[in-house]
């Protein structure tokens, strides 16, 4: 039996509970939640700010999770809230207070990155990230449409 599939499903659990507790580690030390990483990054890269629809696109998160991290945000004051009442028409910015906040989440981002490359061959890392693009894609295929994957066996 081909053991890829397992090796995969296994290896990409490990990476996601380590790059978890790395995420809760870097940012407990400057004073906020893993969950808040992703979208102070997305939001850190976007002067004129998102939608809460475009945030959870970029993001790739539940919604649920970017309302939390959003409210969480908005409170603590690194994100201000623009425009339109309510959660999905008002825009998202970093305040002065989150645009410096995310310059110290550039930085354990970059930290953890560069650690992460160490002893990789900077070619050998594009063909891994293309090939973790293109697997992706592959199994969103299959995922909508499972029958074809689950096809009767032949006895």
């Amino acid at each position: 039996m081909n053991d890829r599939f397992i090796r995969l499903s296994v290896s990409l659990s490990r990476l996601q509970k380590v790059i978890q507790r790395i995420k809760t580690d870097g940012m407990n030390r400057i004073e906020l939640k893993a969950g808040h990483t992703l979208v102070l990054c997305q939001l850190d890269a976007a002067p004129d700010g998102y939608r809460f629809s475009e945030l959870t696109e970029r993001c790739d998160l539940d919604p649920a999770m970017i309302s939390r991290v959003l409210a969480d945000l908005v409170r603590s004051g690194l994100v201000q809230k623009c425009g339109a009442p309510g959660k999905y028409n008002a825009i998202y910015r970093l305040t002065e207070a989150g645009r410096d906040r995310a310059v110290r989440v550039r930085a354990v981002v970059a930290d953890v990155s560069r650690r992460a490359d160490e002893g990789i061959d900077p070619g050998e890392l594009a063909i891994f990230y293309k090939v973790l693009a293109q697997l992706t894609e592959n199994l969103e295929v299959v995922e909508a449409d499972p029958t074809a994957a689950f096809a009767p066996l032949e006895d």
